[in-house]
């Protein structure tokens, strides 16, 4: 399938924005290997799918959904696999000693598909919630209510011991 102009333009932002996309995939899937294969299979998809975009205005938030959904795939096929040391060294931690941070990750590994996915997206990448909930496709309301219940989880499995 050929791409016209406008198509090939933008596409060509999934290569201007590539530290962005990778960001993502990496905190997603938690290693450089994963993350540049998740990052291949996007451009794939975006490249095959771009004709059933309805808007322009809408490409940075539909491929960062493409990505996400690749990514919740290869969850799906590797559960609880992150590989905490590289994540951590790549993504610089969240501020917390290494042992609580590498704590807190393991917890994270735990939660429910849907509970990382805010987790990630609102800490390790610091989106908004508007912008969470334009990725995943789903209310506001709902990406707060599954933040809440996601740290409400890991307070819990913590002990209380999560810094707020």
């Amino acid at each position: 399938m050929a791409l016209n102009d406008e198509e090939l333009a933008l596409v060509g932002q999934l290569l201007e924005k590539k530290q962005m996309y990778y960001r993502l995939a990496y905190s997603l899937t938690g290693n450089e290997a994963d993350a540049l294969d998740a990052i291949a299979q996007t451009t794939l998809q975006v490249v095959e799918k771009i004709h059933t975009l309805r808007s322009k205005e809408a490409f940075l938030s539909w491929s960062k959904r493409i990505l996400v959904n690749v990514c919740r795939e290869f969850w799906r096929k590797n559960p609880k696999t992150l590989p905490i040391e590289e994540a951590l060294a790549a993504e610089g931690g969240c501020g917390l000693a290494i042992e609580e941070e590498l704590m807190l990750r393991q917890y994270i590994c735990q939660l429910p598909e849907i509970h990382r996915e805010v987790i990630h997206l609102r800490f390790y990448l610091d989106y908004e919630y508007k912008e969470i909930a334009r990725i995943l496709e789903i209310p506001e309301g709902t990406v707060k209510s599954r933040l809440s219940r996601a740290l409400e989880t890991l307070k819990q499995q913590m002990g209380g011991a999560l810094h707020e």
